[in-house]
């Protein structure tokens, strides 16, 4: 056994501050039985390839010697960092004996079943391991020469139990699976040992219950007829002349909504494009005409200004000024003849092919100049009820 790394182990356990926090554990020796005759035809391939030699060799049962540094992160759950050293004989396939040493590092989690069935003063408690480390097999002869090595990642699985002596002192036993993942080989261990918990084992948190309320009798609330206010307008029934209104209303003194004014704008537009040459609507158009229209009856005071519009083709500019008036009237004319909207309240102009708005030198272009543009407004002032929540100019 290399006592120097057991040495050093122990002295970095052992030098953990005295005046740590509640919860922090230290197990400074852990004696085990470790069993690897199970991975005999694994071990064997292993180190013939370290070997090279023809010599094969499997590593014997042995004692194991360890010590943890943990800490408790629930009352009942720990994470422990583990150093141990097993000791023992590999037997070569030529007959030679040589030592072997199998140095392993871990770190664990020691899970109590009290996490899932609750928090008892049983001193009795079992748990569950699960962790990770590396395991390093070394083979000398007898002269101390290395034969062959390895350095492997391993997993533990584990079920033990602690045995609290009292708060800072506990008996530990446990059994071990260990998997080797680079050699896919198991392992076996069974361990006890003695813990120490320096500044005493973490307390579970206890429920507060709550606080009872004074028994304070209310005496009953007599209501008084007069001061009634069935629709919560904050007039009494007794002076309120509009009973049952509404919860969002605005009421006057006698309890009757407010009336107010609120003014709705009307702005909107409309586009109607031409055939060259041509004054007369398509078809296509007539529905929009028809919501401007509708709107306009909606509106009674709004008015619609009608732009025409022309291309520059055509024998003149007088000929496209004379085409670009005769486009806004058509339009003019439908709202009035065909959706009774008084001619009044409809202007037009027309613009010749001096306000284009796209390249006159494209068809594309050009068919776009084609248009009469209208832009009408109104407004309409209706009377409603005030609202606790609406904005009044």
């Amino acid at each position: 056994m290399k006592l120097n790394k057991i040495a050093l182990a122990l002295f970095a356990i052992t030098a953990a501050p005295l005046a740590a926090n509640a919860g922090v554990t230290i197990s400074p020796l852990l004696l085990g039985y470790h069993y690897s005759e199970g991975a005999d035809d694994e071990q064997r391939e292993l180190l013939e390839n370290y070997n090279g030699s023809g010599e094969n060799f499997y590593k014997e049962n042995g004692l194991y010697t360890g010590a943890a540094l943990g800490i408790e992160l629930t009352p009942s759950t720990q994470f422990q960092v583990e150093y141990g050293v097993s000791n023992t004989d590999a037997i070569s396939s030529l007959g030679r004996t040589l030592d072997t040493e199998q140095e392993m590092i871990s770190g664990n989690f020691l899970i109590g079943f009290e996490e899932f069935s609750g928090y008892t003063d049983n001193a009795f408690k079992p748990y569950a391991l699960v962790g990770a480390g590396q395991s390093k097999i070394e083979i000398e002869d007898a002269s101390g020469n290395e034969v062959t090595s390895t350095k492997d990642t391993i997993g533990n699985l584990g079920l033990g139990a602690m045995y609290r002596i009292n708060d800072a002192l506990s008996l530990r036993g446990e059994a071990r699976a260990i998997h080797n993942f680079d050699q896919n080989w198991w392992e076996g261990m069974a361990l006890a040992g003695l813990e120490v918990v320096l500044g005493g084992h973490l307390a579970p948190t206890v429920a507060v219950p709550p606080m009872e309320e004074p028994n304070v009798v209310t005496p009953p609330i007599v209501v008084v007829e007069s001061d009634l206010d069935s629709d919560g307008d904050g007039v009494p029934d007794s002076i309120d002349a509009c009973p049952g209104t509404p919860m969002n209303v605005v009421v006057d003194e006698r309890g009757c909504p407010v009336p107010v004014d609120i003014t709705d704008e009307l702005k909107m537009e409309l586009r109607v494009f031409f055939d060259n040459d041509k004054s007369a609507i398509k078809n296509q158009y007539k529905p929009e005409i028809a919501k401007v229209a509708e709107k306009m009856r909606e509106y009674p005071n709004s008015t619609a200004r009608v732009e025409g519009h022309a291309s520059k083709t055509g024998p003149s500019a007088r000929y496209n000024q004379r085409l670009s008036e005769a486009r806004a009237v058509a339009v003019k004319s439908m709202l009035t003849n065909e959706f009774g909207i008084a001619p009044n309240r409809l202007s037009t102009v027309g613009y010749g092919y001096d306000q284009p708005i796209a390249d006159n030198n494209t068809e594309e272009g050009r068919a776009m100049n084609r248009r009469v543009y209208a832009i009408i407004t109104g407004d309409k002032t209706m009377t409603v009820e005030q609202t606790k929540d609406m904005v009044v100019q």
